[in-house]
């Protein structure tokens, strides 16, 4: 992606009203931009992109939008709908993984997670079969689940609901500071994420290793900007960058 300062007020730019779409929308709009190399900022709720991509943009833009079903101002979003589990067919050639000595708990996160993986499967008793097609997913799952790895989305817990706002909000702060370490918006969002956020308590779909690496890399875009002889702003910049990157696969 090119240099392309969005404050500088002599630069042709193009703004989109970006204020009815939600963090998770502007989330991944923010993600396809960054993969389409589309130089971007952020004023406030407003994209801000160079004139000369504004065809690109548009593009891009009508595609997130259909991709995600995004409804207009006035249309009511549709209710989410979890995915069900997909049933193993009987004269499908299977494997078999006896998790008898795992806690109740722990199947029931694979359960999640097949179910999530659009994995087809079936229990028996405490051994649940699978197509034996799906083994290397089935096996990347049961270690990911044993390590602790795995962020259950499914689990109910009513202290999560909110995860999944964080982890966008942060990402978002990122998108902002990785462009501009000064702007504005993007601190004071970051400041506000970091008072809420707890580096033990993964946000929603996000593996603990994952969210503990984000936390400790908003500390030190925090720890950049605030020290006594004035911010830093390329230790700012660098670490925002790291956590733009890291947190884009997830949101």
């Amino acid at each position: 992606m090119t240099d392309w300062n969005p404050n500088d007020p002599d630069a042709a730019r193009v703004f989109y009203d970006l204020s009815r779409w939600t963090f998770d929308q502007q989330a991944e709009l923010a993600a396809a931009l960054a993969d389409a190399e589309i130089p971007h900022g952020w004023d406030g709720t407003e994209l801000v992109v160079p004139e000369d991509v504004e065809d690109a943009a548009d593009l891009l833009i009508a595609d997130v939008e259909a991709r995600l079903g995004i409804p207009s101002a006035d249309v009511d979003d549709e209710a989410f709908v979890p995915a069900a589990p997909i049933e193993l067919v009987d004269d499908a050639d299977t494997t078999e993984y006896d998790l008898g000595e795992w806690e109740p708990g722990e199947r029931q996160s694979l359960t999640h997670a097949l179910t999530g993986a659009r994995v087809p499967f079936r229990w028996e008793g405490a051994v649940v079969l699978v197509s034996t097609s799906d083994e290397a997913v089935v096996d990347a799952l049961l270690d990911d689940i044993e390590a602790g790895e795995y962020a259950d989305t499914a689990t109910g817990d009513g202290a999560r609901e909110a995860a999944p706002e964080l982890l966008t909000q942060l990402f978002l702060a990122a998108e902002r500071l990785r462009g501009n370490p000064l702007d504005p918006d993007g601190i004071e969002q970051l400041e506000r994420v970091i008072e809420e956020i707890d580096p033990d308590l993964p946000p929603f779909g996000v593996t603990p290793r994952l969210w503990s690496d984000a936390c400790e890399l908003a500390e030190q875009v925090v720890d950049a900007l605030v020290v006594e002889d004035g911010p830093d702003e390329e230790a700012a910049q660098e670490a925002a960058e790291q956590l733009h990157d890291l947190l884009r696969p997830s949101v």
